[in-house]
């Protein structure tokens, strides 16, 4: 499929896509609106319908019906293979890891660094992923697992343990004894 094709597949999944500038993880336009609309096909066509140099973003949270586990390190795989994460959801293979793709949910917000889940990302209402067939600046293609893709497996609800209500549940344990005097 061309990055064209993919991006109206998304869009065809009720995923809200951006365009990515080429190499990089950065998006090529102002993103914030595609948090609350889906882009056009003429919007569609102007960014991907071209040459296919622009990587693909999909916007998740509740505009997408999207939240994504993002697994960066070999102890964030072991821990997500532990807890079962890894299990019946759509599967995207990235540079350093993994995606795993579930249905969103409220309270799903963004996090990074959690003491509680070494080497996850989680990107919720607010946030958007690198999509296949996009290429990453090492040269590296993200690409769907086989029977891992989101033709082969539905997204299931975000678990509870993704869940962050305040700023305090997003701090490390550690850091909030060490506020405690």
């Amino acid at each position: 499929m061309t990055t064209l094709e993919y991006a109206k597949f998304y869009i065809s999944h009720g995923f809200s896509v951006i365009p990515i500038s080429p190499g990089s993880k950065r998006p090529a336009v102002d993103w914030k609106e595609y948090q609350a609309r889906q882009a056009t096909e003429a919007e569609l066509n102007e960014w991907f319908g071209f040459d296919g140099a622009m990587n693909i973003g999909i916007v998740t949270g509740r505009i997408s019906g999207l939240a994504v586990v993002d697994l960066d390190t070999k102890d964030a795989v072991n821990y997500a293979k532990d807890h079962g994460y890894n299990k019946l959801v759509p599967v995207v293979k990235t540079s350093k890891g993994y995606h795993l793709y579930y249905g969103y949910r409220e309270g799903a917000k963004n996090f990074q660094k959690r003491d509680d889940m070494p080497g996850i990302d989680l990107r919720g209402e607010g946030g958007f992923v690198v999509a296949p067939p996009s290429i990453h600046e090492s040269g590296f293609q993200y690409s769907w697992l086989e029977g891992y893709k989101l033709d082969d497996l539905p997204l299931v609800t975000l678990p509870d343990e993704f869940l962050v209500n305040s700023y305090a549940e997003k701090k490390p344990i550690a850091a909030l004894y060490g506020e405690v005097q």
